[in-house]
């Protein structure tokens, strides 16, 4: 491609990514779900990436012209403060923009990582993880993603087969129970490596048992509510997916809720969001939830009435 300004030759650059994308062997492996499935196949990324890489190479072969500005970036009152504030943080710093829209690679890269959320929301745990964990297997209504997804009451309760294996093979009476579940995304568990013993590390630090951990497919949040009275547990904490955002699949948060009861009020819960590896580390997590949970124990109640933990970085 000539030297110039990017957008100069948006045909060739279209043409070139379309005639790449037809000669690569994956293009053949992209597939659309059935009308009707009750489980969508996960649609691979390598469409995406391939189109995202190609055009940053192209935008590589046609820099701006030298000491020319990004458009809208021109302006600054502070030049210096960008580059660190782009490094601070995953958002999109500095992208400056072609006319009234996005520049073309900042779209294509925009696309790719709405293909990851997409992508984490239809994950399931790998083969073996739960096994790993040595934690009890259990299920909740809601039998495929569609009905998950659309109705999501029924992640709340568990099945009937869950419910009987809950009461023959769960831990009763225990502290605090711990529970890791897909929520919208099953990523998220087994990209954060160590969650689960951080927080029987440190539940047991502050003198809390725990007993055996559960792991729940397809479940919301107040599926633990259900799990903890029928265990008898005087506290839950569950680890779960949050609903991702653009390129941020892995991301989890911990509920936790002393003296359990169906239908809880979520003010008499506490949440910590964000635990992933670019955000809250799986340790200071642990630390944080055994200690809102120590507090929660010393005065009765939890939510609200419990002063967050000062944070350690």
């Amino acid at each position: 491609m000539a030297q110039g300004e990017p957008g100069d030759d948006l045909q060739a650059l279209i043409a070139a990514i379309v005639q790449q994308v037809l000669e690569d062997p994956s293009f053949s492996q992209v597939t659309t779900p059935a009308p009707h499935a009750s489980e969508p196949p996960i649609r691979p990324r390598a469409l995406e990436q391939m189109i995202t890489e190609i055009a940053q190479e192209l935008w590589s072969q046609a820099p701006l012209p030298p000491g020319r500005p990004l458009p809208g970036l021109d302006r600054l009152a502070d030049r210096a403060a960008l580059p660190k504030l782009a490094k601070a943080t995953p958002s999109r710093i500095g992208i400056g923009r072609a006319g009234l829209r996005y520049p073309t690679k900042t779209y294509l890269a925009l696309r790719a990582d709405h293909g990851t959320a997409k992508e984490a929301v239809a994950s399931t745990p790998s083969p073996g993880f739960v096994q790993q964990l040595g934690a009890l297997e259990l299920h909740t209504q809601a039998d495929d993603l569609e009905t998950f997804l659309l109705q999501p009451n029924q992640g709340r309760t568990l099945d009937a087969a869950s419910v009987g294996r809950l009461r023959t093979e769960g831990s009763r009476g225990v502290d605090v129970q711990i529970i890791l579940a897909d929520g919208l995304s099953a990523w998220a568990a087994e990209r954060n490596p160590g969650l689960l013993a951080a927080l029987q590390r440190e539940l047991t630090r502050v003198g809390f048992s725990h007993g055996r951990p559960i792991y729940v497919n397809r479940a919301r949040i107040a599926v633990a509510d259900q799990i903890g009275v029928e265990l008898g547990a005087k506290a839950t904490v569950i680890g779960l997916g949050e609903r991702p955002g653009l390129g941020t699949g892995d991301s989890l948060s911990l509920y936790l809720a002393y003296n359990p009861k169906i239908g809880q009020d979520n003010a008499e819960k506490n949440c910590i969001s964000n635990v992933r590896p670019q955000g809250l580390s799986v340790d200071e997590a642990a630390r944080q939830a055994a200690e809102i949970l120590k507090k929660a124990r010393e005065i009765g109640q939890g939510g609200l009435a419990v002063a967050a933990p000062q944070r350690t970085w």
